[in-house]
């Protein structure tokens, strides 16, 4: 498989003002994309509702260039963490879905997603997977040591927590755990890099945390920006 390190490229891709942060630096992960080393990189989501939307679309479109690039591209399906509800809203913890209804969903996205990336390439096609196929297997011990690797003060840190804490908004402790779950997902992979939205960054770094202490791993954390409704925010 041919690996496309040309800058212009590269610069062509990431320049179109889709990615707003990219950690720990830019420069060290276009290092990574000129090396032509092959890389692992991921973009998961919880199917929290029955179909994409056009953030989905153009952070899906983007995967697709980086595996145009040559890069071995993931698209992974939070089915066990769209069972626990990732605390994305400043006042409540999201609602868990029940499975039936993420099954619906799951259905739905794939028919979506086949529009949008390449799954016919006979030589680097999308990988599919599901969260649920290593995080229903955790033990209780399994996720207890998972939780030892962070504070209760880093998990306050995440903005929506902070919020409702100052608030007197309650915060339910199984919202704690679905940073250590979506984080696992890195090192379930072993991916090189992971792709999320800007409300992720947070997520996504619990799994940097995790793939550096469980398989002294490092991941890059790339932000894509959020579409927001002009009238709303």
């Amino acid at each position: 498989m041919k690996i496309v390190t040309d800058r212009a490229r590269l610069e062509e891709i990431f320049n179109r003002g889709i990615v707003t942060e990219i950690l720990p630096s830019r420069e060290e992960f276009f290092e990574r994309l000129q090396s032509g080393d092959r890389l692992k990189i991921y973009l998961g989501a919880d199917p929290t509702a029955g179909s994409l939307h056009l953030s989905h679309v153009k952070n899906y479109w983007f995967l697709e260039e980086l595996r145009q690039l040559g890069h071995e591209v993931i698209i992974l399906i939070g089915d066990f963490t769209a069972q626990i509800g990732d605390p994305t809203d400043n006042r409540a913890a999201r609602p868990p879905l029940a499975a039936e209804q993420i099954k619906t969903n799951v259905k739905s996205w794939l028919e979506q997603l086949k529009l949008l990336l390449n799954f016919t390439d006979p030589d680097n096609s999308p990988r599919l997977v599901y969260n649920s196929e290593w995080l229903a297997a955790l033990t209780l011990k399994d996720v207890l040591t998972l939780a030892a690797n962070f504070t209760v003060q880093q998990m306050i840190e995440r903005d929506m927590f902070e919020r409702r804490w100052q608030s007197h908004e309650p915060i339910h402790l199984h919202e704690f755990l679905y940073p250590l779950m979506q984080g696992y997902d890195s090192v379930a992979l072993g991916v090189d890099a992971e792709l999320c939205g800007t409300d992720q960054i947070f997520n996504a770094l619990a799994g940097r945390t995790l793939l550096k202490r469980l398989k002294n791993k490092d991941k890059f954390v790339i932000a894509l920006n959020l579409m927001a409704n002009p009238k709303t925010g």
